[in-house]
């Protein structure tokens, strides 16, 4: 059956874009039309920061590396709007469903994040961490930002079933999503799924919070001790020192951060009308962009800086491009614990030996079998007051370990002509159908998302509203005060 109206939600999504330090490259905020803001926060210092630039000046620009973004969608900005640029949207999010939102970020941190990791806008002078790279939208939080993990673990099930297919060629995600699983790293559902991306060859981007406390240490997924856990950094006092940002969640003795990059009061794309835009309008840095701080912006800096890498070196594994950017990394202050290896350092990375055995993580895997609602922690989704319980999937229906991770994800309901069509992976969406009619058009509200492949039981049922991108599950401190606070999206504000 197809579900046409919204249920409440029982708390508001906290999508706090994470600590990046992006900012306009080529144009101040003031250019923008706005007042100036700290010069540490605008894209082009940041890529100076971390070694972009001197990249780009080589004329690596993440050319041919496709990146996965797993979160709130994307919105058909100039910056998201050149041909190529975007290669396909996928929409598991509540938003599924309705006509009005199914693909695009009403949200507002997908879009951020797409911008700092790969936005371009020459009429600007806009420029991400790799401005050439591709990118791939898997909508998991809807209009509020309401997730369940399960979506998450859809999102990235289905990337491993389907990479190399109808135009997919994924070799980095994005996650700036955590959410605080009470599962051991060794048995939940959620670091299975990551690792099985890895273990296909593709790196995965996590960021680590928000809360600023150790007590608990980092949310998952970059609690997995195979992702790139990043945490935010604060480069105000840049060259002269680097330290983490005080909202940054650290690790513990179990699981360090990796790395950190730059993730105080980023700059990047705003979407205007947006949930995070219509809440936070001090955010805003002239029309187009708006500014954040958090973990989840970090990440995507450290998952543009991935792309740049892999253009520069197409065959390093997953494992070797972690060892390269540990190794590579400039301390900053603080225990390792909090400050991982230290700031990025990509451009110190393409010039770096390739890692050898040395490199290969002989971590214990995950067998999955801790169950979802555990992984849930404390972010319970409902629907129409009714709390989503148990070892039930975001639709209702029954979790049951394997099927959810196994073979069933590559069977005919994934690869079946609504998911590999040419109207969700071909040239509709590159090129002028980004900012023309196809925005709005039937093609982008078709049957093809909500035929039987979605209404199965396995696919609907009460659960298209959700609260683990709310509250807590956003780790962040907030977005314009204590009703903004969450930590899930690992975000800390908009400012």
């Amino acid at each position: 059956m197809q579900r046409t109206t919204h249920p409440p939600r029982s708390t508001r999504l906290l999508l706090a874009a994470l600590v990046a330090v992006l900012a306009i490259a080529g144009a101040s905020p003031a250019s923008a039309g706005a007042k100036k803001g700290p010069h540490h926060g605008q894209l082009t210092t940041i890529n100076e920061v971390i070694g972009a630039t001197e990249l780009h000046d080589q004329g690596i620009t993440g050319s041919g590396v496709q990146v996965a973004v797993i979160d709130t969608g994307f919105a058909p900005v100039p910056a998201l709007s050149a041909p190529g640029k975007v290669v396909a949207m996928y929409d598991l999010s509540f938003d599924a469903d309705d006509p009005t939102r199914t693909l695009f970020d009403h949200y507002g941190h997908g879009t951020h994040m797409a911008g700092i990791i790969a936005g371009n806008d020459p009429a600007t002078g806009f420029t991400g961490v790799a401005p050439d790279a591709e990118l791939v939208s898997f909508k998991v939080g809807d209009n509020t930002g309401a997730v369940d993990v399960t979506q998450v673990i859809a999102a990235l099930d289905f990337i491993v079933a389907n990479n190399g297919n109808d135009g997919l060629d994924i070799d980095v995600i994005n996650i700036s999503y955590g959410v605080n699983s009470t599962n051991s790293h060794l048995i939940s559902p959620l670091t299975q799924a990551v690792q099985r991306a890895w273990d296909a060859g593709i790196v995965v981007v996590a960021a680590t919070g928000n809360d600023g406390k150790p007590t608990r240490g980092m949310t998952f997924p970059a609690r997995d001790p195979f992702v790139i856990a990043v945490g935010a950094a604060n480069i105000k006092d840049y060259p002269d020192e680097v330290r983490v940002a005080g909202f940054s969640t650290g690790g513990d003795a179990d699981r360090k951060v990796d790395v950190i990059a730059p993730g105080k009061n980023v700059v990047s794309l705003r979407v205007p009308g947006s949930a995070a835009d219509l809440s936070s309008p001090g955010a805003r840095v002239g029309d187009d962009y708006f500014k954040g701080s958090g973990s989840s912006q970090a990440a995507a800096v450290v998952t543009g800086a991935i792309a740049l890498l892999l253009e520069d070196r197409p065959d390093l594994t997953p494992d070797q491009v972690k060892k390269l950017l540990r190794t590579t990394a400039t301390e900053a202050k603080g225990s390792q614990r909090i400050a991982g290896k230290g700031m990025i350092d990509v451009a110190a990375a393409a010039a770096h030996k390739t890692p050898g055995n040395n490199a290969i993580q002989t971590h214990q895997r995950s067998d999955g079998s801790g169950g979802v609602h555990a992984d849930r922690g404390e972010d319970i989704v409902t629907f129409d007051g009714v709390a989503i319980e148990g070892e039930v999937n975001w639709a209702g229906a029954s979790w049951t370990g394997a099927s959810w991770t196994g073979a069933s994800w590559t069977g005919a309901s994934w690869t079946g002509a609504s998911w590999t069509g040419a109207s969700w992976t071909g040239a509709s969406w590159t090129g002028a159908s980004w900012t023309g009619a196809s925005w709005t058009g039937a093609s982008w509200t078709g049957a093809s998302w909500t035929g039987a492949s979605w209404t199965g039981a396995s696919w609907t049922g009460a659960s298209w509203t959700g609260a683990s991108w709310t509250g807590a599950s956003w780790t962040g401190a907030s977005w314009t005060g204590a009703s903004w606070t969450g930590a899930s999206w690992t975000g800390s504000s908009w400012t």
